[in-house]
Protein backbone atom coordinates (compact mmCIF):
# COMPACT_ATOMS: atom_id res chain seq x y z
CA UNK A 1 0.00 0.00 0.00
CA UNK A 2 1.37 3.43 -0.91
CA UNK A 3 -1.21 5.41 1.03
CA UNK A 4 -2.80 7.01 -2.05
CA UNK A 5 -6.51 6.89 -2.72
CA UNK A 6 -8.10 5.23 -5.75
CA UNK A 7 -8.97 8.70 -7.03
CA UNK A 8 -5.32 9.78 -6.79
CA UNK A 9 -4.32 6.61 -8.64
CA UNK A 10 -6.83 7.42 -11.39
CA UNK A 11 -8.81 4.23 -10.90
CA UNK A 12 -12.08 5.95 -9.92
CA UNK A 13 -13.60 9.25 -10.90
CA UNK A 14 -14.93 11.90 -8.52
CA UNK A 15 -18.32 10.16 -8.23
CA UNK A 16 -16.61 7.00 -6.99
CA UNK A 17 -17.25 4.90 -10.10
CA UNK A 18 -14.55 2.73 -11.65
CA UNK A 19 -12.46 4.32 -14.44
CA UNK A 20 -13.24 1.86 -17.29
CA UNK A 21 -10.73 3.56 -19.59
CA UNK A 22 -7.94 2.82 -17.16
CA UNK A 23 -9.05 -0.83 -16.92
CA UNK A 24 -9.08 -1.18 -20.69
CA UNK A 25 -5.61 0.37 -20.97
CA UNK A 26 -4.28 -1.91 -18.23
CA UNK A 27 -5.79 -4.95 -19.94
CA UNK A 28 -4.27 -3.97 -23.28
CA UNK A 29 -0.92 -3.40 -21.58
CA UNK A 30 -1.05 -6.92 -20.11
CA UNK A 31 -1.91 -8.38 -23.51
CA UNK A 32 1.02 -6.51 -25.08
CA UNK A 33 3.35 -7.82 -22.37
CA UNK A 34 2.19 -11.40 -22.90
CA UNK A 35 2.92 -11.15 -26.63
CA UNK A 36 6.30 -9.44 -26.25
CA UNK A 37 9.22 -11.28 -27.85
CA UNK A 38 12.74 -10.25 -28.74
CA UNK A 39 12.58 -7.86 -31.71
CA UNK A 40 15.91 -9.17 -32.97
CA UNK A 41 16.39 -12.92 -32.35
CA UNK A 42 19.82 -14.46 -32.76
CA UNK A 43 18.64 -16.17 -35.97
CA UNK A 44 18.50 -12.78 -37.74
CA UNK A 45 21.26 -12.41 -40.31
CA UNK A 46 19.65 -10.18 -42.98
CA UNK A 47 19.16 -6.65 -41.74
CA UNK A 48 17.75 -3.31 -42.69
CA UNK A 49 20.73 -0.96 -42.64
CA UNK A 50 20.54 1.32 -39.56
CA UNK A 51 19.63 4.89 -40.45
CA UNK A 52 22.83 6.20 -38.87
CA UNK A 53 24.80 4.26 -41.52
CA UNK A 54 22.36 4.75 -44.39
CA UNK A 55 22.44 8.54 -44.13
CA UNK A 56 26.15 8.56 -44.97
CA UNK A 57 25.43 7.42 -48.53
CA UNK A 58 21.85 6.32 -49.25
CA UNK A 59 22.58 5.16 -52.79
CA UNK A 60 25.10 2.58 -51.56
CA UNK A 61 22.33 0.59 -49.84
CA UNK A 62 19.46 1.05 -52.31
CA UNK A 63 18.67 -1.43 -55.11
CA UNK A 64 18.29 0.10 -58.57
CA UNK A 65 17.05 -2.77 -60.73
CA UNK A 66 16.01 -5.82 -58.74
CA UNK A 67 14.38 -6.48 -55.38
CA UNK A 68 15.48 -9.67 -53.64
CA UNK A 69 13.81 -10.67 -50.40
CA UNK A 70 10.99 -8.86 -48.58
CA UNK A 71 12.51 -5.49 -47.61
CA UNK A 72 12.08 -3.74 -50.98
CA UNK A 73 9.27 -5.85 -52.36
CA UNK A 74 6.39 -3.61 -53.45
CA UNK A 75 8.24 -0.39 -52.58
CA UNK A 76 8.81 0.75 -56.18
CA UNK A 77 7.08 -1.53 -58.64
CA UNK A 78 7.94 0.62 -61.66
CA UNK A 79 11.68 0.50 -60.98
CA UNK A 80 11.72 -3.28 -60.55
CA UNK A 81 9.06 -4.17 -63.14
CA UNK A 82 11.41 -5.43 -65.86
CA UNK A 83 13.25 -7.89 -63.64
CA UNK A 84 10.02 -8.97 -61.91
CA UNK A 85 8.78 -10.04 -65.33
CA UNK A 86 12.07 -11.81 -65.97
CA UNK A 87 11.61 -13.72 -62.69
CA UNK A 88 8.23 -15.03 -63.83
CA UNK A 89 9.64 -15.96 -67.23
CA UNK A 90 12.63 -17.75 -65.67
CA UNK A 91 10.34 -19.84 -63.45
CA UNK A 92 8.09 -20.68 -66.41
CA UNK A 93 11.11 -21.76 -68.50
CA UNK A 94 12.45 -23.82 -65.60
CA UNK A 95 9.19 -25.73 -65.18
CA UNK A 96 9.08 -26.42 -68.93
CA UNK A 97 12.70 -27.53 -69.05
CA UNK A 98 12.67 -29.79 -65.98
CA UNK A 99 9.72 -32.14 -65.94
CA UNK A 100 10.84 -33.52 -62.58
CA UNK A 101 9.94 -30.19 -60.96
CA UNK A 102 6.35 -29.02 -60.69
CA UNK A 103 4.88 -25.81 -59.39
CA UNK A 104 3.06 -27.67 -56.63
CA UNK A 105 6.22 -29.43 -55.49
CA UNK A 106 8.07 -26.11 -55.32
CA UNK A 107 5.27 -24.54 -53.30
CA UNK A 108 5.31 -27.42 -50.83
CA UNK A 109 9.09 -27.23 -50.47
CA UNK A 110 8.96 -23.47 -49.83
CA UNK A 111 6.22 -23.98 -47.24
CA UNK A 112 8.66 -26.16 -45.32
CA UNK A 113 11.27 -23.37 -45.38
CA UNK A 114 8.99 -20.38 -44.86
CA UNK A 115 9.15 -20.13 -41.07
CA UNK A 116 12.92 -20.59 -40.93
CA UNK A 117 13.39 -18.08 -43.75
CA UNK A 118 11.26 -15.45 -41.99
CA UNK A 119 13.44 -15.87 -38.91
CA UNK A 120 16.48 -14.73 -40.89
CA UNK A 121 15.11 -11.21 -41.39
CA UNK A 122 15.40 -8.45 -38.81
CA UNK A 123 11.94 -7.20 -39.82
CA UNK A 124 8.93 -9.52 -39.27
CA UNK A 125 7.76 -8.87 -42.86
CA UNK A 126 4.14 -8.61 -41.78
CA UNK A 127 3.26 -6.96 -45.08
CA UNK A 128 3.66 -10.38 -46.73
CA UNK A 129 1.26 -13.17 -45.78
CA UNK A 130 2.27 -16.82 -46.21
CA UNK A 131 1.26 -16.98 -49.87
CA UNK A 132 3.09 -13.76 -50.77
CA UNK A 133 6.19 -14.80 -48.84
CA UNK A 134 6.31 -18.22 -50.52
CA UNK A 135 5.80 -16.61 -53.94
CA UNK A 136 8.73 -14.29 -53.19
CA UNK A 137 11.00 -17.19 -52.18
CA UNK A 138 10.13 -19.11 -55.35
CA UNK A 139 10.57 -16.22 -57.80
CA UNK A 140 13.71 -14.78 -56.21
CA UNK A 141 15.38 -18.13 -55.55
CA UNK A 142 14.72 -19.43 -59.07
CA UNK A 143 15.87 -16.14 -60.61
CA UNK A 144 19.20 -16.12 -58.77
CA UNK A 145 20.11 -19.73 -59.49
CA UNK A 146 19.14 -19.39 -63.16
CA UNK A 147 21.20 -16.19 -63.35
CA UNK A 148 24.27 -17.87 -61.85
CA UNK A 149 23.77 -20.87 -64.15
CA UNK A 150 23.45 -18.85 -67.35
CA UNK A 151 26.02 -16.10 -66.80
CA UNK A 152 29.21 -18.10 -67.54
CA UNK A 153 27.74 -20.09 -70.46
CA UNK A 154 26.39 -18.23 -73.50
CA UNK A 155 24.79 -21.44 -74.76
CA UNK A 156 22.35 -21.28 -71.86
CA UNK A 157 21.38 -17.67 -72.53
CA UNK A 158 18.18 -17.01 -74.46
CA UNK A 159 18.41 -14.45 -77.27
CA UNK A 160 15.37 -12.68 -75.79
CA UNK A 161 16.82 -12.47 -72.30
CA UNK A 162 17.20 -8.76 -71.32
CA UNK A 163 19.59 -9.68 -68.51
CA UNK A 164 22.22 -10.64 -71.09
CA UNK A 165 21.28 -8.73 -74.25
CA UNK A 166 21.02 -5.32 -72.52
CA UNK A 167 24.68 -4.39 -71.88
CA UNK A 168 24.17 -2.46 -68.65
CA UNK A 169 21.90 -4.96 -66.88
CA UNK A 170 24.55 -7.24 -65.43
CA UNK A 171 26.45 -4.29 -63.99
CA UNK A 172 23.30 -3.08 -62.25
CA UNK A 173 22.65 -6.57 -60.91
CA UNK A 174 26.18 -6.88 -59.51
CA UNK A 175 25.48 -3.79 -57.43
CA UNK A 176 22.01 -4.83 -56.27
CA UNK A 177 22.83 -8.43 -55.36
CA UNK A 178 25.60 -7.35 -52.97
CA UNK A 179 23.32 -5.16 -50.86
CA UNK A 180 22.70 -6.32 -47.29
CA UNK A 181 18.98 -5.57 -47.54
CA UNK A 182 18.66 -7.49 -50.82
CA UNK A 183 19.33 -11.05 -49.70
CA UNK A 184 17.74 -14.49 -49.54
CA UNK A 185 18.80 -17.04 -46.91
CA UNK A 186 21.52 -19.31 -48.26
CA UNK A 187 19.56 -22.49 -47.52
CA UNK A 188 16.81 -21.28 -49.87
CA UNK A 189 19.36 -20.76 -52.66
CA UNK A 190 20.88 -24.18 -52.01
CA UNK A 191 17.43 -25.76 -52.18
CA UNK A 192 16.91 -24.38 -55.70
CA UNK A 193 20.49 -25.14 -56.72
CA UNK A 194 20.17 -28.78 -55.69
CA UNK A 195 16.93 -29.07 -57.66
CA UNK A 196 18.09 -27.26 -60.80
CA UNK A 197 21.75 -28.32 -60.88
CA UNK A 198 21.47 -31.78 -59.34
CA UNK A 199 24.16 -33.15 -61.64
CA UNK A 200 26.59 -30.27 -61.00
CA UNK A 201 29.24 -31.21 -58.46
CA UNK A 202 30.60 -27.67 -58.20
CA UNK A 203 29.55 -26.16 -54.83
CA UNK A 204 27.12 -23.27 -55.00
CA UNK A 205 29.62 -21.09 -53.12
CA UNK A 206 32.13 -21.51 -55.97
CA UNK A 207 29.47 -20.75 -58.59
CA UNK A 208 28.48 -17.53 -56.79
CA UNK A 209 32.08 -16.40 -56.23
CA UNK A 210 32.87 -16.96 -59.92
CA UNK A 211 29.83 -14.87 -60.86
CA UNK A 212 30.91 -11.90 -58.75
CA UNK A 213 34.54 -12.07 -59.87
CA UNK A 214 33.34 -10.46 -63.09
CA UNK A 215 31.87 -7.56 -61.11
CA UNK A 216 35.18 -6.08 -59.94
CA UNK A 217 38.31 -4.83 -61.66
CA UNK A 218 40.49 -7.29 -59.74
CA UNK A 219 38.87 -10.76 -59.71
CA UNK A 220 41.51 -12.11 -57.32
CA UNK A 221 40.01 -10.10 -54.46
CA UNK A 222 37.42 -12.88 -54.07
CA UNK A 223 38.80 -16.28 -53.15
CA UNK A 224 37.10 -19.28 -51.63
CA UNK A 225 38.89 -22.50 -50.77
CA UNK A 226 36.98 -25.66 -51.65
CA UNK A 227 38.50 -27.39 -48.64
CA UNK A 228 36.70 -24.86 -46.45
CA UNK A 229 33.36 -25.18 -48.22
CA UNK A 230 31.89 -26.64 -45.03
CA UNK A 231 31.91 -23.18 -43.46
CA UNK A 232 28.34 -22.14 -42.69
CA UNK A 233 27.14 -19.51 -45.15
CA UNK A 234 24.15 -17.32 -44.31
CA UNK A 235 23.61 -15.39 -47.57
CA UNK A 236 25.56 -13.92 -50.49
CA UNK A 237 26.95 -10.93 -48.58
CA UNK A 238 28.16 -13.31 -45.87
CA UNK A 239 29.87 -15.46 -48.51
CA UNK A 240 31.60 -12.46 -50.09
CA UNK A 241 32.84 -11.27 -46.70
CA UNK A 242 34.11 -14.77 -45.89
CA UNK A 243 35.97 -14.88 -49.19
CA UNK A 244 37.71 -11.61 -48.27
CA UNK A 245 38.65 -12.40 -44.67
CA UNK A 246 39.10 -16.18 -44.44
CA UNK A 247 42.82 -16.01 -45.27
CA UNK A 248 43.54 -13.13 -42.93
CA UNK A 249 46.61 -13.98 -40.87
CA UNK A 250 46.76 -12.63 -37.35
CA UNK A 251 50.35 -11.57 -36.80
CA UNK A 252 49.54 -8.93 -34.22
CA UNK A 253 50.99 -9.77 -30.77
CA UNK A 254 49.14 -8.44 -27.77
CA UNK A 255 50.19 -4.93 -26.80
CA UNK A 256 52.03 -5.48 -23.49
CA UNK A 257 52.25 -1.76 -22.70
CA UNK A 258 49.37 0.51 -23.55
CA UNK A 259 51.41 3.66 -24.18
CA UNK A 260 48.44 5.57 -25.61
CA UNK A 261 46.24 5.29 -22.52
CA UNK A 262 43.31 4.18 -24.73
CA UNK A 263 41.62 0.76 -24.49
CA UNK A 264 43.58 -1.78 -26.51
CA UNK A 265 40.61 -2.82 -28.65
CA UNK A 266 39.99 0.69 -30.02
CA UNK A 267 41.66 1.98 -33.21
CA UNK A 268 44.55 4.37 -32.67
CA UNK A 269 45.58 6.72 -35.44
CA UNK A 270 48.86 6.66 -37.31
CA UNK A 271 50.12 9.29 -39.79
CA UNK A 272 49.19 9.23 -43.47
CA UNK A 273 51.27 7.44 -46.11
CA UNK A 274 52.82 10.73 -47.26
CA UNK A 275 53.84 11.71 -43.73
CA UNK A 276 55.22 8.25 -43.02
CA UNK A 277 57.18 8.31 -46.27
CA UNK A 278 58.79 11.60 -45.26
CA UNK A 279 59.74 9.99 -41.95
CA UNK A 280 61.57 7.21 -43.80
CA UNK A 281 58.87 4.52 -43.91
CA UNK A 282 58.86 2.43 -47.10
CA UNK A 283 55.78 1.05 -48.86
CA UNK A 284 55.63 -2.05 -51.02
CA UNK A 285 53.24 -4.78 -52.08
CA UNK A 286 53.93 -8.44 -51.23
CA UNK A 287 56.73 -9.86 -53.38
CA UNK A 288 55.69 -13.50 -53.38
CA UNK A 289 52.20 -14.87 -52.93
CA UNK A 290 51.34 -18.47 -52.16
CA UNK A 291 50.78 -20.63 -55.22
CA UNK A 292 47.17 -20.44 -56.22
CA UNK A 293 46.35 -17.79 -53.60
CA UNK A 294 45.64 -14.19 -54.60
CA UNK A 295 46.56 -12.92 -51.15
CA UNK A 296 44.11 -11.54 -48.62
CA UNK A 297 43.79 -7.75 -48.76
CA UNK A 298 43.67 -7.68 -44.96
CA UNK A 299 47.19 -9.11 -44.59
CA UNK A 300 48.91 -5.77 -44.01
CA UNK A 301 52.20 -5.87 -42.10
CA UNK A 302 54.78 -3.41 -40.76
CA UNK A 303 58.33 -4.51 -39.99
CA UNK A 304 61.68 -2.68 -39.86
CA UNK A 305 60.18 0.50 -41.26
CA UNK A 306 58.46 -1.22 -44.20
CA UNK A 307 54.71 -1.33 -44.80
CA UNK A 308 53.68 -4.35 -46.89
CA UNK A 309 50.16 -3.89 -48.26
CA UNK A 310 48.36 -6.24 -50.68
CA UNK A 311 47.13 -4.41 -53.80
CA UNK A 312 43.61 -3.00 -54.00
CA UNK A 313 41.77 -1.88 -57.13
CA UNK A 314 39.39 1.04 -56.56
CA UNK A 315 36.44 1.25 -58.95
CA UNK A 316 32.70 2.03 -58.85
CA UNK A 317 31.94 -1.18 -56.92
CA UNK A 318 34.43 -0.54 -54.11
CA UNK A 319 32.37 1.96 -52.12
CA UNK A 320 28.99 0.12 -52.02
CA UNK A 321 30.71 -3.24 -51.51
CA UNK A 322 32.67 -2.10 -48.46
CA UNK A 323 29.73 -0.15 -47.01
CA UNK A 324 27.42 -3.17 -47.12
CA UNK A 325 30.06 -5.53 -45.74
CA UNK A 326 30.70 -3.09 -42.89
CA UNK A 327 26.95 -2.66 -42.26
CA UNK A 328 26.73 -6.46 -41.96
CA UNK A 329 29.60 -6.47 -39.44
CA UNK A 330 27.88 -3.72 -37.46
CA UNK A 331 24.57 -5.62 -37.30
CA UNK A 332 25.35 -9.33 -37.03
CA UNK A 333 26.39 -10.55 -33.60
CA UNK A 334 28.83 -13.22 -34.84
CA UNK A 335 30.87 -10.95 -37.14
CA UNK A 336 34.30 -9.71 -36.14
CA UNK A 337 35.03 -6.20 -37.37
CA UNK A 338 37.72 -7.15 -39.86
CA UNK A 339 36.46 -5.18 -42.87
CA UNK A 340 35.73 -2.20 -40.63
CA UNK A 341 39.25 -2.43 -39.19
CA UNK A 342 40.66 -2.45 -42.74
CA UNK A 343 38.64 0.66 -43.60
CA UNK A 344 39.94 2.46 -40.50
CA UNK A 345 43.58 1.63 -41.26
CA UNK A 346 43.26 2.65 -44.92
CA UNK A 347 41.67 5.93 -43.84
CA UNK A 348 44.71 6.53 -41.64
CA UNK A 349 47.07 5.92 -44.56
CA UNK A 350 44.99 7.80 -47.16
CA UNK A 351 44.32 11.34 -46.01
CA UNK A 352 44.60 13.29 -49.27
CA UNK A 353 44.87 12.67 -53.00
CA UNK A 354 48.68 12.82 -52.65
CA UNK A 355 48.57 9.73 -50.41
CA UNK A 356 46.57 7.91 -53.09
CA UNK A 357 49.14 8.91 -55.71
CA UNK A 358 51.98 7.64 -53.51
CA UNK A 359 50.33 4.24 -53.02
CA UNK A 360 49.58 4.08 -56.75
CA UNK A 361 53.28 4.68 -57.51
CA UNK A 362 54.16 1.74 -55.24
CA UNK A 363 51.68 -0.54 -57.00
CA UNK A 364 49.56 -0.90 -53.86
CA UNK A 365 46.50 0.95 -55.17
CA UNK A 366 45.20 0.68 -58.73
CA UNK A 367 42.80 3.59 -58.99
CA UNK A 368 40.32 3.57 -61.85
CA UNK A 369 38.78 6.79 -60.58
CA UNK A 370 40.19 10.18 -59.57
CA UNK A 371 42.64 10.47 -56.66
CA UNK A 372 40.26 12.89 -54.96
CA UNK A 373 37.41 10.36 -55.17
CA UNK A 374 39.58 7.56 -53.75
CA UNK A 375 40.77 9.67 -50.81
CA UNK A 376 37.22 10.82 -50.00
CA UNK A 377 36.01 7.22 -50.24
CA UNK A 378 38.23 6.09 -47.37
CA UNK A 379 37.85 9.34 -45.40
CA UNK A 380 34.06 8.83 -45.25
CA UNK A 381 33.81 5.04 -45.30
CA UNK A 382 33.70 4.21 -41.60
CA UNK A 383 31.88 7.31 -40.33
CA UNK A 384 29.36 6.45 -37.58
CA UNK A 385 30.61 2.87 -37.29
CA UNK A 386 31.88 1.13 -34.18
CA UNK A 387 35.12 -0.86 -34.17
CA UNK A 388 35.38 -3.64 -31.61
CA UNK A 389 38.68 -5.52 -31.31
CA UNK A 390 40.57 -3.50 -33.91
CA UNK A 391 42.68 -6.12 -35.69
CA UNK A 392 45.58 -3.77 -36.48
CA UNK A 393 46.27 -2.52 -32.95
CA UNK A 394 49.67 -4.27 -32.82
CA UNK A 395 50.63 -2.91 -36.24
CA UNK A 396 49.73 0.65 -35.25
CA UNK A 397 51.73 0.28 -32.03
CA UNK A 398 54.80 -0.81 -33.99
CA UNK A 399 54.43 2.14 -36.36
CA UNK A 400 54.30 4.60 -33.46
CA UNK A 401 57.30 2.94 -31.79
CA UNK A 402 59.27 3.13 -35.05
CA UNK A 403 58.47 6.82 -35.45
CA UNK A 404 59.45 7.53 -31.85
CA UNK A 405 62.81 5.79 -32.19
CA UNK A 406 63.68 7.15 -35.63
CA UNK A 407 62.36 10.68 -35.30
CA UNK A 408 65.63 12.06 -33.85
CA UNK A 409 67.67 10.21 -36.48
CA UNK A 410 65.58 11.58 -39.35
CA UNK A 411 65.71 15.09 -37.90
CA UNK A 412 69.50 14.86 -37.59
CA UNK A 413 69.80 13.61 -41.18
CA UNK A 414 67.43 16.28 -42.49
CA UNK A 415 69.00 19.19 -40.58
CA UNK A 416 72.69 18.31 -40.80
CA UNK A 417 73.24 15.82 -43.61
CA UNK A 418 70.81 17.01 -46.28
CA UNK A 419 73.58 18.26 -48.63
CA UNK A 420 77.33 17.64 -48.95
CA UNK A 421 78.05 21.16 -47.68
CA UNK A 422 75.88 20.70 -44.58
CA UNK A 423 77.65 17.39 -43.89
CA UNK A 424 81.09 19.04 -44.21
CA UNK A 425 79.94 21.90 -41.99
CA UNK A 426 78.68 19.47 -39.35
CA UNK A 427 81.96 17.56 -39.22
CA UNK A 428 83.99 20.79 -39.27
CA UNK A 429 81.99 22.08 -36.31
CA UNK A 430 82.44 18.74 -34.56
CA UNK A 431 86.24 18.82 -35.08
CA UNK A 432 86.36 22.44 -33.92
CA UNK A 433 84.44 21.50 -30.79
CA UNK A 434 86.89 18.68 -30.04
CA UNK A 435 89.89 20.98 -30.55
CA UNK A 436 88.33 23.62 -28.34
CA UNK A 437 87.68 21.15 -25.57
CA UNK A 438 91.22 19.85 -25.88
CA UNK A 439 92.63 23.38 -25.66
CA UNK A 440 90.55 24.17 -22.57
CA UNK A 441 91.71 20.96 -20.97
CA UNK A 442 95.36 21.75 -21.74
CA UNK A 443 95.07 25.25 -20.23
CA UNK A 444 93.42 23.87 -17.12
CA UNK A 445 96.22 21.33 -16.76
CA UNK A 446 98.85 24.10 -17.11
CA UNK A 447 97.37 26.33 -14.40
CA UNK A 448 96.62 23.50 -12.00
CA UNK A 449 99.89 21.54 -12.40
CA UNK A 450 102.28 21.61 -9.37
CA UNK A 451 105.22 24.06 -9.65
Amino acid sequence: MDGRSDLEKGQVDESGSVDRGWIERAFKFNVDLSKAVSPLPSTCCIFKVPEVLRRQKVDAFQPHTVSIGPFHRGTDDAKFKLVENVKLWYLKCLLRRMTSITLDSLIERMKELEREARGCYSDPCNHLDQNDFIRMLMLDGCFLIELFRKAPDERKQDVDDPIFNVPCMLQYLYHDLLLLENQLPWFVLECFYNLIESDNHVPLSTVVINFFRDSVADPSIFSYRKSESTIEILHIVDLIRTSLVQEHIYDEPEDPINISGLPNHLPQRIPSAGTLSEAGVKFRKPKVLEAGSPGCILNITFKDGVFTIPPLVIDEMTDPLFRNLMAYEQCYHSCTHKITSYAVLMDNLIDTAKDVDLLCEKGIVANWLSSEYASKLFNDLYNDTTVIDFVYKGLCRRVREYLHVHRWRNKLRRDYFDTPWSTISFFAAFVLLILTLQTVYTIQQFYHSPN
